[in-house]
């Protein structure tokens, strides 16, 4: 047996026991999914499928469900929703079954792209052991999110976006060609991956990425504009309001049990609170993106980042603030947007220590895995009782958005230390001979 193959032998057998922790808690939420064990609530579950299995049947006329408000992502999300009817019509499973082995096989890609890349890890340190906390903490994350994310395709988005991430091919300039098509191909289908761009080393590389994400993003796209509709999403998002999970409404809803006068209304797809400068509010909210992304940028002009000192952990950690930054500054924070993060902590933790390029953003990824572990408290479990305007969930929820925010600025400020405020470096003491002999007065 060659060298590199007992490597590779040595490697999955090291691989068996988190491999074995994600089919452990995958089965057990399954179990949830298919209702073998009862959940808080089934239907949170399989709510948003009924919804995509009834678009499913309308894209198959030819045409997207432009009347329907609910219907408010690019064109590219059709792909998703409608390939779970294709699987239905190849093998003969309900669209419900297709949909979750779809969920599965994403939430499987994303676990090996994380094991890939601890591999990569221990090739690039050199440690005799292969260190798997981002593989632990990948699959903790989404057992600790619940059965829920396998109702939601924002867990095949999350797959998309880590191709971008972390695949690796034979040469770098295959590899960023797949990752910017992976970019462009995640952001047409739910916008969120062009925050990776962020991230995306300079010189050749990150041209070539960019190039490629256009690429990816535009030949779907016009594709798809053939179908009447293609672009009825931008009139049902300019519509909504703020929905009660996100940043911003909190206030709100803490100010109805002061005599603010608001109310909840299903409004979109989703439950909005609706009273007095809400709508500018909301309209606010794009502002705050916009800002948080110019800052972004201004981060990527001022940081020492010479294309041969751009390492992975730093992709890596632009990218989960650039994400972060989208989430906390929406009109919307659904729990399966943190799905989007648990990929990105994963890879940030799979990397080495900073000393060898890793990431700088451990803290934050450990407060944000904290911050997913309650996040089943507030949906499903409080969501009823948040609707229907009880102060307690009212309270929890506004700590678990205080936990996010938190969690972003920290991200935000260990970026910009450590790659904008560099510590100067002391001169070193000349010797006798190389000092210059001062000037005869």
């Amino acid at each position: 047996m060659s060298l590199r193959a007992m490597m590779t032998l040595a490697r999955l057998r090291s691989a068996l026991l988190p491999a074995a922790t994600w089919a452990w808690t995958r089965g057990v939420l399954l179990l949830y999914v298919y209702n073998v064990i009862p959940y808080i609530s089934h239907g949170d579950i399989t709510g948003d499928l009924k919804l995509y299995n009834h678009w499913s049947n309308v894209l198959s006329t030819g045409h997207f469900p432009q009347n329907d408000p609910s219907w408010q992502y690019p064109p590219g999300a059709s792909l998703v929703i409608e390939f779970p009817r294709l699987v239905r019509a190849l093998t003969g499973m309900s669209y419900y079954s297709a949909f979750y082995a779809m969920a599965l096989a994403s939430d499987l890609i994303i676990f090996l792209l994380v094991v890939y890349r601890c591999w990569r890890t221990q090739e690039e340190t050199g440690n005799e052991r292969i260190d798997y906390v981002g593989a632990y903490a990948y699959v903790a994350a989404i057992f600790m999110l619940g059965p829920f994310i396998f109702g939601r395709y924002d867990i095949t988005v999350t797959m998309i976006a880590s191709v971008g991430l972390a695949v690796s091919l034979r040469t770098a300039a295959a590899t960023w060609r797949l990752r910017g098509a992976a970019i462009g191909l995640g952001t047409i289908v739910k916008v969120w991956p062009m925050a990776l761009l962020l991230g995306l080393p300079r010189g050749r590389d990150g041209r070539r990425a960019v190039s490629w994400a256009a690429v990816g993003g535009a030949v779907p796209t016009l594709l798809l504009l053939i179908m009447p509709g293609a672009l009825s999403f931008l009139k049902q998002q300019g519509g909504r309001g703020l929905e009660i999970e996100s940043v911003l409404a909190a206030p709100f809803l803490l100010a109805r049990h002061f005599g603010y006068h608001a109310v909840i209304r299903n409004r979109y797809g989703s439950w909005e609170i609706i009273g007095p400068g809400i709508s500018a509010i909301a309209g606010f909210c794009e502002l705050l993106t916009l800002l948080g992304f110019c800052w972004l940028l201004w981060w990527r002009r001022r940081a020492k980042l010479a294309p041969e000192r751009w390492t992975e952990g730093v992709y890596y950690d632009a990218s989960l603030v650039a994400v972060m930054i989208s989430i906390i500054t929406s009109r919307v924070l659904s729990p399966q947007y943190l799905v989007w993060v648990c990929g990105l902590i994963a890879l940030c933790l799979a990397i080495a220590p900073l000393k060898q390029g890793g990431t700088v953003l451990a803290g934050p990824c450990w407060l944000l895995l904290g911050t997913i572990s309650i996040t089943q408290v507030e949906f499903p479990l409080r969501f009823a009782s948040l609707v229907h305007g009880s102060t307690k969930s009212a309270l929890f929820v506004t700590g678990r958005n205080a936990l996010l925010v938190g969690a972003t600025v920290w991200a935000a400020y260990l970026l910009w230390k450590r790659y904008v405020v560099v510590e100067a470096v002391p001169e070193i003491p000349k010797t006798e001979e190389e000092r210059e002999p001062e000037p005869a007065i």
